[in-house]
């Protein structure tokens, strides 16, 4: 392999890396805000409060600095359990329903190289559900921090009736299929492309 060859990787693993990063946010708004408080409007609540990765975004900006965890969105006004359920699982579900949409477009056609790397990082959102399940079996929802002992999309699917092992089953069978699909597709790059 040449230099030429080895810069050329090492700087799209980069660029990729940097888009990784530049989107993770965007993830976070899309698991509380769309999720969460998009869910909870539905079902009859008021957003109250929105904070992402330490930043108050609503009532107003605010720096707060990090809490502990990656954003959280107050729902006020929900009585009902179930759409108090159905708002806790709305928040991961939301961005598996991104990776889902974005692979699925990654599947039906050859994208230009720009919009197949943003894809391919959405793609990867269904990490989300996965992590947020992990507690279920009592390991860490982050490899860094994280506690061990509430799994948010876990407990709100069994508050709905869903089994607990199936669901477990179900996020597992999807996170592995979601990865697979995207290997199949190719989303991430492989050498030089062509690609505009």
């Amino acid at each position: 392999m040449t230099k030429v060859k080895v810069l050329l990787k090492t700087a799209a693993f980069l660029l990729l890396l940097l888009l990784l990063i530049l989107l993770y946010p965007f993830g976070v708004i899309t698991h509380e805000v769309i999720g969460h408080g998009g869910v909870g409007i539905l079902a009859g609540g008021r957003v109250s409060q929105v904070e992402i990765l330490g930043l108050d975004i609503w009532p107003r900006f605010a720096w707060r600095g990090w809490q502990g965890h990656y954003g959280e969105c107050h729902v006020d006004g929900i009585t009902d359990s179930r759409a108090q359920a159905w708002m806790a699982l709305g928040g991961a579900l939301s961005t598996w329903l991104v990776a889902t949409t974005a692979t699925g477009l990654l599947l039906a056609r050859r994208w230009r190289q720009k919009t197949r790397w943003v894809l391919a990082c959405l793609s990867l959102w269904w990490i989300d559900l996965l992590t947020y399940t992990l507690p279920s079996w009592g390991l860490p929802r982050s490899i860094l921090w994280g506690q061990r002992t509430f799994s948010e999309p876990y407990e709100a699917a069994r508050a709905l009736g869903l089994p607990g092992p199936f669901f477990q089953f179900l996020a597992i069978i999807t996170s592995a299929a979601l990865l697979a699909a995207l290997l199949y597709a190719r989303g991430f790059p492989r050498g030089h492309s062509h690609g505009k």
